[in-house]
C-alpha cells in the first residue's frame, strides 16, 4: 500500500481510504459480526484510514474493529451540525462511540456553496475551539461543488477538502471535471490535504472501475480517496487496481447490481423529502406522489434514506 501526507496535517493516508457508509444502515446494513470482519480486513490490506460521518449513524459497527489495534488508523468524521452547540455534541458523540480521545479529522459534511459555509460558522467556531484544545486534529470541509473546493483554499484555519473527483466529473455540482481539478490544485498548492470521494461515481462506474482506478492515481494533488466497501471482494478489487492488477474475481463484486429499494411496508407516503434531498435529481414523485428512482443519475450517497421518516428506503 502507498502512503502520502495529507497536506500540512502531518497525517499519513493511505491511497485508498475505507469508505464507511456503504456497510452501515444508510447502505447495507451488515450484520456487526460482518461489518467488524470487512473494516479489519481493510485494515489488514493495509488501509490506514477510514472516513465516516455523524449522518452514517456506524460508530458502533467501526469501534469493535479498531479496538487494540497496535497502529490505530486515522479517523475522518463529519457533521451537518449547523451551531456551536450542535457541532460540540457531535464531536462528543464520535469521541465516545469510536472510543477515541481525539478524532483525528473532523469536517463540516457536505458544504453546497459558500453562503451554507457562512450560516455554519458556529459549527465551523466550535471545529476551532476543538482542535485548540486538542479533541480533533485537522479540520476541514466536504464538498461536491467546484466553486466550494476552490473558495475552501482561501478561508483561514482550513486544514482539509474532502471533494467529489472523478474521471467522468459525475457528481460535481457546479462547473465541471477541470473546474474540479483546477480547485483541488490550488487547494493542493497552499497545503491544505485533499482526499477524493466517489472516484467510482458512487457505482455508476463500477464496469469502468480499472480506468477510474487508473485515472485516479495519476492525480498527484490528492493524497487518497475514500472508497465505499460492503463486502471483501470489493477492497480485494481496490487493492488488485491500485497495483494496476486486473481484478481476478470482478464478478463477485456485489456493486454491479446495487439498487435502490422502496419498501412495500412501510410504503412511500409520498412526503418528498428524499426527493428534496437527492443533491443530483434522481428521485421524483410520480403522479400517485410515489418516489421514482432514476439510477443513471443516483451517485449511491445514502442520503435519501437517512432523510426518510418511514424508513421506506434501502439499498441493496
Amino acid at each position: 500500500m502507498e502512503y502520502r501526507p495529507l497536506g500540512k496535517t502531518g497525517l499519513m493516508m493511505s491511497r485508498i481510504a475505507f469508505g464507511a457508509l456503504t456497510m452501515g444502515p444508510l447502505g447495507a446494513n451488515l450484520p456487526p459480526e460482518q461489518a467488524v470482519a470487512l473494516v479489519e480486513r481493510a485494515l489488514d490490506c493495509g488501509i490506514n484510514f477510514i472516513d465516516t460521518a455523524q449522518h452514517y449513524r456506524n460508530y458502533s459497527l467501526l469501534a469493535p474493529a479498531l479496538f487494540d489495534r497496535e497502529q490505530p488508523p486515522v479517523i475522518a468524521c463529519r457533521s451537518f451540525a449547523s451551531t456551536y452547540d450542535e457541532m460540540a455534541f457531535a464531536v462528543e458523540e464520535a469521541r465516545i462511540g469510536l472510543k477515541r480521545n481525539k478524532i483525528e479529522i473532523f469536517m463540516l459534511h457536505e458544504i453546497r456553496n459558500m453562503t451554507d459555509f457562512q450560516e455554519r460558522a458556529g459549527a465551523w467556531g466550535y471545529l476551532q475551539d476543538a482542535k485548540a484544545i486538542g479533541i480533533v486534529g485537522a479540520i476541514g470541509i466536504s464538498t461536491h461543488s467546484a466553486e466550494v473546493a476552490a473558495a475552501a483554499a482561501d478561508v483561514k484555519h482550513m486544514d482539509v477538502v474532502h471533494t467529489l473527483l472523478n474521471y467522468r466529473g459525475i457528481g460535481i455540482l457546479d462547473g465541471g471535471l477541470q473546474e474540479m481539478l483546477q480547485a483541488v490544485h490550488k487547494l493542493h498548492s497552499t497545503g491544505i490535504g485533499v482526499y477524493g470521494m466517489k472516484i467510482l461515481g458512487g457505482g455508476a462506474l463500477m464496469h469502468q472501475a480499472k480506468e477510474a482506478f487508473t485515472w485516479f492515481l495519476m492525480q498527484d494533488d490528492l493524497s487518497g480517496a475514500a472508497v465505499g466497501f460492503r463486502d471483501t471482494a470489493e477492497i480485494d478489487a481496490a487493492c488488485a487496481y491500485l497495483q494496476g492488477r486486473d481484478n481476478p474475481d470482478e464478478q463477485k463484486i456485489s456493486v454491479l447490481d446495487r439498487n435502490l429499494v422502496f419498501d412495500k411496508e412501510p410504503r412511500c407516503h409520498g412526503c418528498g423529502k428524499c426527493v428534496k434531498r437527492c443533491p443530483q435529481g434522481a428521485l421524483t414523485l410520480d403522479e400517485k406522489r410515489q418516489a421514482v428512482w432514476d439510477k443513471s443519475l443516483c451517485l449511491f450517497c445514502g442520503y435519501c434514506i437517512g432523510e426518510c421518516p418511514w424508513f421506506c428506503l434501502s439499498f441493496c
